[in-house]
């Protein structure tokens, strides 16, 4: 026969529920033996689950259904088809082409002679032998019971290993995060691909936000989207797992959604998720060891922040002790730390990178320390041979910083060597030119030159904004990298603004 038959599996839908029946696929070329057999097994169940079954009437049939259903849990297979012995060629099909380990097989046969028991068993990866006289009623249910048990542990065990995985995966993914934007960012991808969500948002308040109704969250979704929003903004269901999930201080599932809870003395991080199916225990379990990785990624964060701080206090205090000995004022620092930033985003440099300038830049005339007093504090213009020890704060800067490891050290000593070259070549203390001039020193020489001119000094008053541009005009491509001064121009009004943050006391 030549029928390729296909039951609809939407028999088995009741009113209420859809109900994944196990699939058994039923290969042999006598009709009678499928009518039989689905007759026999019609009422069977386990794990509350019923049998929809596939027919094929050759080994080639069976192929084909076969590439179509990975999930078919079990083979009843005759071994005589359209060739003597067409049903050892399929287990080898089945086994070696299909890659398929998992599938049960049940070999049954009307001719033992054509298949040895002993031979077959030692020869091919079948589950059961079984002649067809010997399968009785009671017997066949026993050998489903048998068969599908083993399928069963064998699934689970195949998605916990592939849950395991996964969550290593994940988990190694988060644990590299260093702040708290990128941990939110990866932490949500990785949901996404741990489990199979539909909807996935974050949730994240200030420490000692417990009172939400009243305080705004940051929402976070999983395409990059972010939003503040009111607690009491959110659809019933959502507010309700996500108070419950503060108040409890611990993951919340509910069937088919669930909330992560994270904290670390500074935030609350709640992740919420939708999924398309209810939660299994494996996937609670997963969550869980998930969510204890979460918490040990975002304490690394608080404390990667702790330390980050306080080398930024370190180095503004540093700063700043250097620019008092030079009659600058303590923002100075500050004002260039931000502007410098500011110039890196703008010309594409990387965020952490960007940030790190902002902490080494104030470092730039950490060499006026080696300065006399006489010279660094005199009031009128300096003479040449004073000019000269001067110009040496550049490679005293350097000397100083040799030798650190840090990285933000490693930048300001760039920084200091660097920033008082030219782009025309005519600067020092090396006479670099152009892009041979770090990218770091560029821009710092243009943050400390704009807070120079336009800050109030005691030998001279801030210059007009008008005189302050002109003087960057005439000097690009000479003093300073083109391509900078035009983003600076570009932008002016958020110099300005970091200008009017950090503006000195008492000072218009």
């Amino acid at each position: 026969m030549d029928k390729l038959i296909f039951k609809k599996e939407d028999d088995f839908v009741s009113s209420n529920d859809i109900v994944v029946p196990w699939k058994i696929l039923i290969v042999d070329d006598e009709d009678g033996i499928h009518q039989v057999t689905t007759l026999a097994l019609k009422q069977f169940v386990f794990d509350e689950r019923p049998l929809v079954f596939f027919h094929a009437y050759s080994a080639q049939q069976a192929t084909e259904i076969l590439n179509i259903h990975k999930d078919i849990a079990l083979v009843l297979l005759d071994v005589v088809m359209e060739s003597n012995h067409a049903g050892l060629k399929l287990i080898k099909v089945i086994r070696n082409d299909l890659k398929n380990s998992s599938i049960r097989i049940i070999l049954r046969t009307g001719q033992p002679g054509q298949a040895p028991e002993r031979q077959i068993i030692r020869d091919y990866d079948i589950n059961d032998y079984k002649t067809k006289t010997e399968l009785t009623s009671n017997k066949l249910f026993t050998l489903m019971y048998a068969a599908l048990r083993a399928y069963r542990d064998i699934i689970t065990l195949q998605k916990s290993k592939k849950g395991l995985k996964k969550l290593i995966s994940a988990s190694r993914g988060i644990s590299s995060s260093r702040v708290l934007t990128e941990f939110i960012r990866v932490t949500l991808e990785q949901l996404v691909v741990l489990l199979n969500i539909d909807e996935t948002a974050l949730f994240s308040c200030e420490t000692g936000a417990f009172e939400l109704i009243d305080k705004y969250l940051d929402i976070y979704l999983v395409n990059g989207h972010q939003e503040r929003i009111k607690l009491e903004d959110l659809s019933p269901d959502k507010k309700n797992i996500v108070l419950s999930t503060i108040d409890r201080q611990a993951n919340v599932f509910e069937n088919d959604k669930f909330v992560m809870y994270c904290a670390n003395p500074n935030h609350i991080v709640l992740f919420y998720a939708h999924m398309n199916q209810s939660l299994s225990d494996l996937d609670i379990n997963i969550l869980s060891i998930f969510t204890e990785n979460m918490i040990v990624t975002l304490e690394n964060i608080y404390l990667n922040e702790l330390i980050s701080e306080s080398q930024k206090e370190m180095v503004y205090r540093l700063g700043e002790v250097v620019e008092s000995r030079s009659k600058e004022t303590g923002n100075h620092v500050k004002r260039v730390a931000y502007y410098s930033e500011c110039l890196a985003l703008l010309v594409g440099l990387p965020r952490n990178e960007a940030e790190l300038l902002k902490t080494a830049s104030p470092m730039h005339d950490i060499g006026k320390i080696a300065i006399p007093d006489a010279i660094l504090t005199k009031p009128g213009k300096l003479d040449p041979e004073e000019w000269e020890i001067m110009k040496t704060h550049t490679t005293r800067g350097a000397e100083i910083l040799e030798g650190s490891e840090l990285m933000v050290i490693k930048l300001s000593r760039i920084v200091a060597l660097t920033h008082h070259e030219k782009w025309d070549g005519t600067g020092y203390p090396c006479g670099l030119k152009g892009d041979d001039i770090h990218i770091y020193g560029r821009i710092t020489a243009i943050a400390d030159v704009f807070d120079a001119l336009g800050s109030d000094r005691c030998y001279k008053k801030a210059w007009p904004l008008d005189q302050i541009v002109s003087y960057f005009k005439e000097h690009k491509g000479k003093q300073f990298d083109p391509r900078l001064i035009d983003l600076l121009l570009e932008n002016l009004d958020d110099f300005l603004a970091i200008g009017e943050r950090f503006k000195d006391k008492g000072l218009n």
